[in-house]
């Protein structure tokens, strides 16, 4: 800013004091950061063309006013009046009894200004308008009014949260705001990003502030970031007394995609201390904290159940599938709440070992921790006459992920019906654990193995055989889909490498075609037996 402003009064003191002060802008003007439809920031001059405050006495009677015009920064007219009395020694003073009269009209645009009242990292834009008229006494302020704002909307880069063509209408009576109208749309408008619509009331009493608002979700798309989507509806209610508050409502989800990290980020352990920190650092801290509230803080009571409806899909450690079921979100505090009850797996695949398992069963069950259900999955991989596959059990955090078949057999076995779809060749207890170590450092044992030598090369299967018709033999291999693999063999003596294509028709009926020195298509019939 580089506004001037200019000051004069006039006093006179006695029986009867007067006084006439005025503050006036004389020249200049002020940036403001303004907020564009796209949500993008740019700083513009407000083209003030007047800015006033006046002050007046006539003995007892005060009066304060207010002018503010301005081309792009709006406008605002404002005069309150009040009486001040005489105190004898001490002089003049404004008494609790004081009567209070006056108006306020306000037109300001959508300024970046009203960021500064949502939370860090988060932008808030709109418009406001505000009729407001005023009485009662300095103890007991009442106001009556209309309060408008249109335009709307608020945003976080970081949570991936954009909400926008908002609307506000609210009236003041008394010492009470009532909440008429409160609606904001999701990324992409009405028509795409669904809507919240809310009313309410507030209030101020000698007790505190009390407030109640409902909430209406629906298909509002509450996150649009890449890695977490999420579209609810459902109606959420929030109350605050001099009680503490109280968060209720039913929520479900419409559409949701999570796609959870490989790795996370480093934790202090539970050992670790920290002095001087001004909060909890570690999780006991953080438990102990939430148990013993500090004497005189207001109750959080939440209660919310979630429905993950009929199409949230996560994807990550290995795992992309379905969930389904319900869940009872609660908590003493909005920064820890607990999850309570369990979800099911439907369908899907679980990546392991080179291999694209079905997920067969599979159960999260969350008993607090809201990132660290208990897990129990099995996935079996599909198109082979023997029952085999991987389990899961443990958390997400720390998985625990170990060899399945039915009926039970060894752990060389398990894996070479796992990663080649037969027994082992020789079964040999040497050669069974050289290719179990091979397949754990190559194609990464715990998860999908995103971080191994195979799935860099876009490949699932990278093998070495010593024995064969031409000697040692080079395979690699890769499955395309569900009941389609491709392996290429090549003799390291020989100058013709072998092509193959397996098409799992059933569980015991498979197509192989050949290419390379021979040329053919066979249909294989598979057979098991004890």
């Amino acid at each position: 800013s580089d506004m001037v402003f200019d000051a004069q009064w006039d006093a006179s003191l006695g029986a009867t004091p007067r006084l006439r002060a005025t503050l006036a802008r004389s020249r200049g003007d002020v940036t403001l950061l303004a907020e564009t439809a796209q949500g993008t920031s740019t700083r513009v001059r407000a083209g003030v063309r007047d800015a006033r405050l006046t002050l007046t006495s006539e003995g007892e009677a005060v009066t304060l006013a207010l002018k503010w015009d301005s081309e792009r920064g709006g406008t605002a007219n404002g005069r309150i009046a009040t009486r001040l009395t005489r105190g004898g020694a001490a002089g003049w003073n404004w008494p609790a009894a004081a009567p209070l009269d006056g108006a306020l009209q306000a037109q300001l645009p959508s300024i970046g200004v009203w960021s500064l009242l949502a939370p860090p990292g988060w932008r808030l834009r709109g418009s406001l308008g505000a009729d407001i008229a005023i009485a009662g006494t300095r103890g007991e302020p009442r106001l009556a009014g209309t309060l408008a704002a249109d335009d709307l909307a608020l945003r976080s880069v970081v949570d991936g949260v954009e909400l926008l063509g908002g609307r506000l209408r609210a009236r003041l009576d008394g010492q009470r705001l009532l909440i008429d109208e409160f609606m904001l749309h999701g990324a992409g408008g009405a028509a795409v990003g669904g809507s919240i619509v809310a009313t309410g009331e507030g209030a101020w009493t000698a007790a505190g502030p009390q407030a109640r608002v409902a909430a209406q979700l629906t298909r509002l798309r509450a996150s649009i970031r890449s890695d977490r989507q999420l579209t609810v509806s459902g109606h959420v209610a929030a109350s605050v007394s001099a009680g503490g508050t109280e968060i209720t409502g039913n929520l479900k989800i419409d559409q949701a995609r999570i796609v959870l990290p490989d790795e996370t980020a480093p934790r202090l352990g539970d050992d670790v201390v920290v002095r001087g920190a001004e909060g909890p650092v570690t999780k006991t801290e953080e438990r102990t904290a939430e148990q013993a509230p500090a004497r005189g803080s207001q109750r959080l009571k939440m209660a919310l159940d979630l429905d993950l409806g009929d199409d949230f899909r996560v994807q990550g450690h290995g795992i992309d599938t379905h969930l389904r079921g319900t869940l009872a979100l609660s908590g003493q505090s909005l920064g820890a709440p607990r999850l309570n009850g369990a979800i099911r797996a439907e369908g899907g695949e679980y990546q392991a070992y080179g291999q694209r398992l079905e997920i067969e069963r599979g159960v999260l069950r969350f008993t607090g921790s809201i990132d660290n259900p208990s897990l129990d999955i099995l996935a079996i991989r599909p198109y082979v006459t023997q029952r085999v596959g991987v389990q899961v059990t443990g958390t997400p955090l720390a998985p625990y992920v170990r060899l399945y078949a039915e009926p039970d057999m060894g752990d060389a076995d398990k894996l070479s019906w796992l990663v080649l779809g037969r027994a082992s060749a020789n079964g040999g207890a040497e050669a069974a654990l050289l290719q179990q170590a091979a397949v754990a450092l190559l194609a990464s044992r715990r998860g999908g193995g995103k971080g191994g030598v195979v799935a860099s090369l876009g490949l699932d299967e990278l093998s070495f055989s010593r024995s064969g018709p031409e000697g040692p033999a080079v395979t690699l291999g890769k499955r395309f889909g569900r009941n389609v693999y491709a392996a290429y063999e090549r003799s390291l003596s020989g100058a013709m490498g072998t092509l193959q294509v397996f098409y799992d028709l059933t569980r015991t009926l498979k197509l192989r075609a050949e290419t390379g020195e021979r040329t053919g298509v066979d249909l294989i019939y598979s057979l098991s037996f004890n």
